[in-house]
């Protein structure tokens, strides 16, 4: 395979709202991703008061990473277990 036509890798690290954004605008390009978390769903905390006080269910404040993505086949979620 040519230098050229070599696919780039992008390793996002955490799945907030940056981590969350970039991979968003990779996901179509023609790059593989890897986008690196501790958990396999994004939490929306500003939301989490509500939970507290019993107004919203825990389920609406999180979303699974991999639902958000949908099928994309470039795309690969995983925790960090070394560097």
């Amino acid at each position: 395979m040519d230098s050229d036509n070599k696919k780039h890798h992008v390793v996002v690290v955490g799945a907030g709202f940056g981590g969350l954004y970039a991979v968003n605008n990779l996901v179509d390009s023609n790059v593989e991703v890897t986008l690196i978390d501790r958990r396999n769903f994004h939490l929306f905390q500003p939301l989490l008061y509500q939970v507290a006080t019993g107004t919203i269910s825990a389920t609406d404040v999180s979303a699974p990473i991999r639902s958000i993505f949908g099928d994309k086949k470039n795309i690969t979620v995983s925790p960090l277990t070394s560097i």
